[in-house]
């Protein structure tokens, strides 16, 4: 049972195609076992596709997938402050697509 699914491409129109981001949260149950929660997320540009799991089947699992879901997030929160910064500071003008 998907419980959170998201596709969408990373590149503004008229860009190299093809980039895109998929974010899956689900509850499956495998044969007679307890519900396990499987999670992906895809991260694909032109040439490479990067996919990170997050499935949890045990508290500790759980919090690792939390553990690496907040990081991944942080990280890029600041990378996008950087970018950002580094554009300015350089006369770069960027828009928000």
């Amino acid at each position: 049972m998907d419980i959170y699914f998201r596709r969408d491409f990373l590149n503004l129109p008229g860009h190299h195609a093809g980039a895109h981001v998929v974010g899956i949260v689900s509850i499956e149950r495998f044969f007679d076992q307890e519900p396990e929660l499987v999670a992906h997320l895809t991260i694909a540009d032109c040439s490479r596709t990067v996919v990170l799991d997050f499935d949890a089947h045990d508290d500790a699992s759980l919090a690792n997938s939390l553990h690496k879901a907040r990081l991944l997030r942080e990280v890029v929160d600041e990378f996008v402050v950087h970018l950002e910064r580094a554009a300015t500071s350089h006369g770069v003008v960027a828009s928000d697509g």
